[in-house]
């Protein structure tokens, strides 16, 4: 008997000071993206890091285009997630600009409530901004979930 209470006061020891050594979570890293030619890059920051499947998101997002206006009603910041294939998983969010901001001045566009889809365990988050008028994306961030690179 008194080897048991021994050995459970050692385990609840361990199991008490093994508590403090949880994994450091790593903020999601958004990269330039590539395959656009030459696009302007984007500093993102997701609210819920990583993005939870069937929860809404919400995304703060800045740059300074170095070419390109941004047109109050026509440029649009568009928010997308693909498969390792490079096909969508879900139809695109889009959002358009409240304002017009002349190229080279810093910008920032906040989009919250966006719907997070039923996410594989790989996959790819592209947050880009797209005018019309230029027939394209002007500016471009991605990360990749579950996949090394």
């Amino acid at each position: 008997m008194k080897n048991f209470i021994f050995a459970f006061i050692l385990f609840a020891l361990l199991t008490v000071n093994a508590a403090p050594f949880q994994l450091n979570k790593r903020a999601t890293t958004f990269d330039n993206c590539t395959g656009f030619g030459f696009v302007d890059s984007l500093t993102v920051k997701i609210g819920t890091d990583p993005p939870v499947s069937g929860k809404n998101e919400s995304f703060d997002v800045s740059g300074k285009l170095t070419k390109n206006d941004i047109t109050k009603n026509q440029t649009l910041l568009a928010i997308a997630y693909e498969d390792t294939a490079g096909e969508l998983i879900a139809d695109a969010y889009i959002q358009a600009f409240n304002n017009s901001i002349k190229a080279g001045t810093q910008f920032t566009i906040s989009a919250s409530d966006v719907p997070t889809p039923d996410l594989p365990n790989k996959y790819s988050l592209i947050v880009a901004v797209v005018d019309p008028a230029f027939e394209g994306i002007i500016a471009c961030a991605t990360a990749n979930f579950g996949v090394k690179i």
